[in-house]
């Protein structure tokens, strides 16, 4: 029961605004603790050229509105993406950068991968890209009270659904992701995904917003 009650309060308690300038440090240390491994094909295990390529490419689009941070005692202990067909219009990237940190060949093959990744997307429907919780504060609310952000977002800008992919071998967030209301619409396995995140199977979940 007492651990029920701490997660209630921890919920209460966490706040969610937009990314700054000023914590983008937090957010990349969050990002790359949880998805490095699944990027590092895409950067030849090249963490520093992935920081200078990720880096200014966030600063250039950090007034867009798609990413958040999740604070908790004035720490930040979440982040969360959310693309929009709104902010996928904005959204500016330089192939430059690509070349720069990691010569011609693999900037261009990295550059046309992360291209492919952006969805595209109706003016009704939200996709939600990153959803990450720094490791001690896991299990206590911070992944759940950012769905829950992302759903009033949704509702408050008349988005009429949430959609997002998630590895088939991922049952923790699978599982998180069915408990908030999504549901698995299609599952696909791809070659090329398993080459660039280690997952061969993918399922695609929604939420509709009513």
């Amino acid at each position: 029961m007492k651990s029920t009650e701490n997660t209630i309060n921890n919920h209460c308690s966490i706040s969610i605004t937009r990314l700054k300038s000023d914590d983008l440090d937090n957010y990349l240390k969050i990002m790359f603790e949880a998805f490095f491994e699944k990027i590092m094909p895409v950067f030849g295990n090249n963490k520093e050229a992935a920081l200078n390529i990720i880096r200014p490419e966030i600063m250039r689009n950090i007034n867009n509105g798609g990413r958040y941070v999740a604070r908790l005692e004035n720490k930040t202990v979440g982040i969360v993406e959310i693309i929009t067909r709104e902010n996928i219009k904005r959204y500016i990237r330089d192939f430059r950068t690509y070349i720069k940190y990691l010569g011609f060949l693999k900037g261009l093959w990295a550059f046309i991968i992360t291209t492919i990744e952006i969805p595209r997307l109706n003016s009704g429907t939200i996709y939600i890209d990153t959803v990450a919780v720094e490791p001690n504060h896991r299990r206590k609310g911070v992944a759940e009270k950012m769905l829950s952000f992302i759903e009033d977002f949704a509702r408050k800008n008349r988005k009429s659904a949430l959609t997002l992919w998630v590895a088939a071998k991922n049952n923790n967030a699978f599982s998180l992701y069915k408990k908030s209301g999504f549901n698995a619409v299609i599952k696909r396995s791809s070659s090329i995904m398993e080459k660039y995140t280690g997952y061969r199977d993918w399922i695609y979940m929604k939420k509709e917003i009513s």
